[in-house]
């Protein structure tokens, strides 16, 4: 039996591991990758507040709305201005004769974002029925 030699050519050696180019290159990468997904995750935070508060203030003028329209027409006290602060959010709402047993009910909130004080309009029409 011949013994073969091993080749000592080093080109023809298998290639194992990574070097030292290819690790700072992946190292990058990764940090860049990194660095971006905290930076998305501070505006995704402000985003998320934000809508919270816009979420309340359109669910206090809903609350209005509903309260409104649970009382007689005969009731309600026609083109005078009520302010009302819950939960950081001022609420104003007027409520307008519209003629034919309509009331029209205009509800203005407004509340404070890191940006400055932002407000919102929101409108419906109250139907009345007779005697009510």
């Amino acid at each position: 039996m011949i013994a073969r030699a091993r080749p000592t050519n080093i080109a023809s050696r298998a290639r194992r591991g990574v070097t030292l180019i290819e690790l700072l290159v992946a190292m990058s990468i990764l940090s860049i990758g990194l660095m971006a997904i905290a930076g998305v995750s501070g505006s995704i935070t402000r985003s998320l507040g934000e809508s919270r508060s816009e979420t309340l203030a359109a669910t206090a003028a809903m609350a209005r709305f509903e309260l409104i329209a649970g009382m007689q027409c005969s009731s309600l006290t026609l083109n005078s201005a009520v302010s009302t602060t819950s939960r950081h959010v001022t609420e104003k709402y007027i409520i307008i004769d519209e003629g034919n047993n309509t009331r029209r009910i205009i509800d203005t909130v407004s509340w404070t974002t890191r940006r400055g004080t932002r407000v919102a309009a929101f409108t419906t029409l109250l139907p009345c029925r007779p005697g009510a």
